[in-house]
């Protein structure tokens, strides 16, 4: 969307870029935008509206997420200011003693990190206080959670105060929606199909491009993400384990190498890939690298490809080490349990995160579990943490 030649075309003729969030839900935006670009000093600047929620390349690198806010970024394509005001008296000050101290002014830089940690699977407890003090977990904690009460009988009490962040997570809890679900956004039908809600296969399909490339929205506007190609990825698999149809696993397949050839790096997998001055920027977002590792992981235990046990371990790592926050921690909880306590099965069973269905399991039993065989998932021990 801002492309090379926007930065070309700023340097040329003096000028800053602005980049102005916006969302669906904001009712004041477009009006201020609007007094932004009236503004005189508003000349010095190329600004472009962009909604945050489908744009997620320029959020992540740009913004805070607070919305409306304006970027101001340098010829780098680095921010050097964010303004978060709804004073237009106060964003007209800013922007003309941003402009005036331009070259004062540094972008801010993306480091990356010196030392890949080791998972402590000691912090997945961190999930349990948290939810236990009241605060509010999404789905995939929520997931990590029930698992855990159902493998440790003592924490069957934290079930009942859990408190849902998302729809996703409320349904896990009481298996009902109590509203229509916004499709607009492509993860949505993703975790439709995952949490097996509704039937939106052939949406859901439309939106993943020949070469495996997903789109963000129903707007098409962007795709390439790589938290979109891993939700979907994910349900493309669990579509393949409820009907071993093998083209939802072969479109999997092609989500899995658009991944390795577009996004992977030494040390993890970038956001999206380089294609503007932007996003050249190297960016390991880390719940889009944790729900990463969640997709290879299921794929692993579906393919047996130790290639794709060492990427989802890339990813799982790299979001380990730079995510800060429980959605990201609850995410990696999920997908190291998955890699190193692997039950493969040929039935489902509700809530256990170690269990992949998987067509063939090599055993006459029902449950398969580092390569011994088991009639009854009850006889397999969880002592990981």
């Amino acid at each position: 969307m801002i492309s090379e030649k926007i930065f070309s075309d700023a340097k040329f003729y003096d000028k800053l870029i602005g980049v102005f969030f916006t969302s669906e839900n904001c009712n004041i935006c477009d009006e201020l935008f609007e007094k932004i670009k009236k503004l005189q000093i508003s000349q010095k600047y190329y600004l472009f509206k962009v909604n945050a929620n489908e744009y997620l390349q320029y959020t992540v690198r740009l913004s805070r997420g607070i919305i409306p806010s304006l970027s101001i970024l340098d010829l780098d394509g680095k921010t050097i200011a964010v303004i978060e005001s709804l004073d237009i008296e106060y964003i007209q000050e800013k922007l003309r003693e941003i402009y005036t101290k331009k070259e004062k002014l540094e972008g801010i830089e993306f480091p990356r990190p010196q030392q890949i940690e080791e998972v402590n699977v000691a912090e997945f407890l961190d999930i349990i206080n948290f939810a236990s003090e009241g605060n509010p977990i999404d789905f995939r904690g929520i997931e990590f959670l029930l698992f855990y009460a159902d493998v440790h009988k003592e924490y069957q009490k934290i079930i009942n105060i859990i408190s849902p962040l998302d729809t996703i997570g409320k349904f896990l809890l009481t298996g009902k929606i109590d509203t229509t679900l916004d499709e607009t956004y492509t993860n949505i039908l993703a975790l439709e199909t995952i949490y097996n809600i509704i039937d939106v296969k052939d949406k859901l399909i439309e939106r993943i491009t020949e070469n495996g490339e997903v789109f963000r929205s129903s707007r098409k506007e962007v795709k390439g993400l790589l938290v979109d190609e891993a939700i979907v990825g994910t349900a493309l698999l669990s579509l393949y384990q409820r009907t071993f149809d093998n083209k939802f696993l072969n479109l999997s397949l092609k989500i899995y190498d658009w991944i390795i050839n577009n996004l992977e790096s030494d040390i993890g997998f970038r956001d999206y890939p380089p294609v503007d001055p932007i996003t050249k920027h190297e960016y390991f977002e880390p719940l889009a690298n944790a729900e990463t590792s969640i997709f290879l992981a299921k794929l692993w235990a579906i393919t047996d490809d130790d290639k794709v046990k060492e990427k989802a371990e890339k990813a799982l790592k790299i979001a380990y080490t730079v995510g800060t926050d429980i959605r990201v921690l609850s995410r990696v909880a999920i997908a190291y349990i998955k890699l190193n306590e692997l039950i493969k099965s040929r039935k489902e069973i509700k809530n256990d995160i170690r269990v992949e269905i998987v067509k063939d399991n090599g055993c006459k039993e029902d449950f398969k579990y580092k390569n011994s065989c088991y009639d009854s998932i009850d006889k397999i021990e969880f002592n990981l943490i």
